[in-house]
């Protein structure tokens, strides 16, 4: 029997929480991005960045973990 939660190759709940998370930091910087001395894409570009990263250590975790 298929997992439902991955249907088309990859798991729905850490897209939709990925996702979710990418609307709450755009939506920090759209409203306190002036707060800070870098412009709004350099914002984005800093909070891209760390989400790429923390998502890089995560998968390098679970397989050096052996969960992947």
């Amino acid at each position: 029997m298929p997992d439902i939660g991955n249907p088309a190759g990859f798991d729905v709940a850490t897209v939709l929480t990925g996702s979710g998370l990418t609307l709450l930091v755009s939506a920090g910087i759209m409203r306190y991005g002036e707060q800070f001395r870098y412009t709004a894409a350099e914002l984005y570009a800093i909070g891209g960045g760390a989400l790429v990263a923390v998502g890089l250590l995560f998968g390098i975790l679970l397989v050096a973990s052996g969960y992947r």
